[in-house]
């Protein structure tokens, strides 16, 4: 007879749990947005979406966590949310600085990192006057680096997937018979996700570089412009004899930001905008923010000398 035990959950079973939570999260992102357009139409509604969003991530944990729930994820897994510190369920408190920092994480780290370490290192450092094209790509790269880092660690260590539940100290358990060939299962994981956290550390440190030398051009970019800015000492006037290129911007309809650099291509529909923005739509949403057309990030084109 195999003994009933408690355990901590591990990696397969953490991640099973966050997709079917994220699969119900975006059936109630979808009703929601259904209810927008119904109400107010289709106007401004890429501005408000990834409100929407947030208020249906916080929707799903309000009717599940904070009411001392297991959410659906959890329940399909049997997983049992865990203070190790005092070895108990999680306090109302934890709980509730879990959700906050999961619905609302990204926007309050963007605000301190930009305002208070990002934009005085990189005045300081890098030139005064840097754009605000610039500035988003250094906070992204954070951002992007100390997620990334932390996700390489979940799959080596398997305590944390997400950051609101490391910084508040909530694990899972799971309740399991242990058997020799259970065993045997959890040892084959180990070996499994150490290849695989060795995988994405070679993936991330070539996406790093591939970060670091995009802000490179474009802090480049930017000292050309102002450089040629404090030589002529009035705005850039375009007309047919002048000996210097003409550049024409772009405005991005997601940002309102000029992406005379980094303008990128929806092939299907034909729309530009900010390669960013329209990396981060369509990560999300996977459809042109402007006329909803179908497409993904590997189709998004980079427009050159554009």
């Amino acid at each position: 007879m195999s003994a009933a035990q408690l355990r901590h959950a591990n990696q397969l079973e953490i991640i099973r749990s966050e997709e079917k939570d994220r699969y119900m999260i975006s059936l109630l992102s979808q009703q929601l947005d259904e209810l927008y357009t119904k109400l107010f139409g289709l106007d401004h509604f890429h501005i408000y979406q990834s409100y929407l969003h947030r208020l249906s991530e916080l929707l799903y944990f309000l009717t599940t966590t904070l009411l001392g729930r297991q959410t659906i994820g959890e329940e399909y897994v049997c997983l049992i949310q865990y203070d190790p510190a005092k070895k108990q369920i999680p306090s109302l408190f934890h709980r509730v600085s879990m959700v906050f920092l999961r619905v609302f994480g990204d926007l309050i780290s963007k605000y301190l990192l930009s305002s208070l370490i990002i934009r005085p290192l990189a005045e300081e450092y890098f030139h005064p006057k840097l754009s605000s094209q610039t500035l988003e790509l250094l906070l992204n790269f954070v951002l992007t680096f100390v997620e990334r880092t932390h996700k390489l660690f979940f799959y080596l260590t398997g305590s944390y997937y997400d950051l609101s539940k490391t910084l508040t100290g909530i694990r899972y358990l799971i309740y399991t018979r242990s058997t020799a060939e259970s065993t045997s299962i959890e040892n084959k994981l180990t070996r499994t996700m150490k290849i695989l956290c060795l995988c994405l550390c070679s993936q991330h440190l070539v996406e790093s570089y591939h970060q670091l030398k995009q802000i490179a051009v474009s802090i480049s970019q930017h000292r050309q412009e102002l450089t040629r800015a404090n030589d002529n000492k009035e705005k850039k006037i375009i007309s047919d004899d002048s000996t210097s290129a003409t550049i024409v911007s772009v405005q991005c309809p997601l940002c309102y930001e000029p992406a005379d650099s980094n303008v990128a291509l929806v092939p299907e529909c034909g729309h530009v905008f900010c390669w960013q923005c329209i990396h981060t739509w369509v990560a999300e949403n996977q459809t042109c923010p402007l006329c909803k057309t179908n497409t993904m990030q590997s189709r998004i084109i980079h427009l050159i000398n554009y």
